[in-house]
């Protein structure tokens, strides 16, 4: 510790050139700590399940686009181990305009089992009674009421693109759930059909509420095994696995975000280690007189080690502290975009906050160990012939 005066006066000693290369590790750490968070909400478990919310999700086997004959719904419901079982149909359509940021999901539904089903759904304001009383009334995520200052008996007029119909509905409640992802709109499937009849023989996804996890699970393979041979066959999955489906249609993002993640980390490593090289040559001949004036080998490779050591800390903490004030405002971000179910799991992870800070250790001494052994190795003559 008698040395760190020392340590931290070399290290602000060129200040452009310590606040440049701060800079560069701060971005890439902050950029580390969304990935491993990324990653590590990937293989959360199951929020709904945790809760004893053992819901499925069956569709159409090609794609979502598919519809399915809504006579699978009564035989879905007979199953043993189902306890409820519910119709969703997405809507889709245009609230507004259709730019991002008038965005959300819209479902058309059967009030009734949709409350079976979701039951865990806290009615904030309004009640189901309003709701299953009007035709045309919708219940609304507190997000969305957040977001475009709804409140109860506004008028949403949506205007549909894949059913060629205009919709206005009236908010008559506001829902809450555990996990933060409320943000989509719910409204009375009849309301639909009765506007276009041929919606009543079809359905987007059957959702269900199983007895229990072995139920969930034996429920995957039993529902997709009844209609195997049929017309339109089906692929059922747990609720957060139907939710994953939508950013592994990006690909194999494990495999991307590690790879680029590998990638930082060792452009992390070559800008500390330049750095480092440069402070380190400057130096020659002032080690060289530290030498001379007695400090040994172990004193001048502490310092230099230290030196890079502390030079990451400050890149890496600041990466760190901004990922962790940032990381709120971008999870409403995300809650409030069609990766909501996904960004429900999202959360400040300890092991991906210590996996920052493992990296910017590591950083700090790869990148310091070779300046550090050839400034300890070099003998004081060379170094004092030395002219920087």
């Amino acid at each position: 510790m008698k040395f760190l005066p020392l340590v931290l006066k070399n290290v602000f000693r060129k200040k452009t050139r310590t606040a440049l290369t701060v800079v560069s590790i701060v971005l890439p750490l902050l950029v580390i700590n969304l990935m491993g968070t990324f990653l590590r909400a990937l293989d959360r478990p199951d929020p709904g399940a945790t809760r004893g919310m053992f819901r499925t999700v069956t569709r159409h086997k090609v794609s979502l686009g598919n519809p399915l004959p809504v006579a699978y719904f009564e035989k879905i419901r007979q199953l043993p181990g189902v306890v409820a079982a519910t119709k969703f149909t997405w809507f889709g359509g245009k609230y507004v305009d259709q730019s991002a940021k008038n965005f959300f999901p819209r479902f058309a539904v059967e009030p009734e089992t949709f409350l079976q089903v979701f039951d865990d759904a806290k009615i904030l304001a309004g009640s189901t009674e309003e709701w299953l009383a009007d035709r045309t009334g919708a219940v609304v995520g507190e997000n969305l009421v957040k977001k475009f200052g709804w409140k109860l008996g506004d008028k949403i007029v949506l205007v549909g693109d894949i059913f060629p119909v205009t919709l206005e509905l009236t908010i008559r409640g506001i829902y809450q759930l555990p996990d933060g992802n409320a943000s989509s709109v719910f409204f009375n499937r009849k309301y639909l059909e009765e506007a276009l009849p041929s919606v009543a023989g079809q359905v987007g996804t059957v959702w269900v509420k199983a007895a229990d996890g072995p139920a969930a699970e034996r429920l995957t393979r039993e529902i997709d095994t009844l209609f195997e041979n049929a017309s339109a066959p089906t692929k059922t999955e747990s609720e957060k696995a139907f939710q994953m489906g939508f950013v592994q249609m990006l690909g194999n993002v494990k495999l991307l975000i590690n790879g680029i993640a590998t990638i930082i980390v060792f452009v992390i490593f070559l800008i500390a280690a330049n750095t480092m090289s440069m402070a380190a040559r400057e130096r020659v001949t002032e080690v060289a007189v530290l030498r001379a004036l007695g400090f040994g080998k172990p004193a001048i490779l502490g310092m230099v080690l230290a030196e890079s050591l502390v030079l990451a800390l400050i890149g890496g903490g600041l990466g760190i502290l901004l990922f962790v004030l940032a990381e709120p405002a971008l999870k409403a971000g995300l809650m409030a975009s069609p990766m909501s179910g996904f960004a429900a799991s999202f959360d400040l992870f300890p092991e991906v906050l210590a996996m920052g800070l493992f990296i910017t250790i590591s950083v700090g001494v790869v990148a310091g160990v070779v300046p550090a052994v050839q400034s300890a190795r070099r003998s004081i003559v060379d170094g004092l012939r030395r002219v920087v």
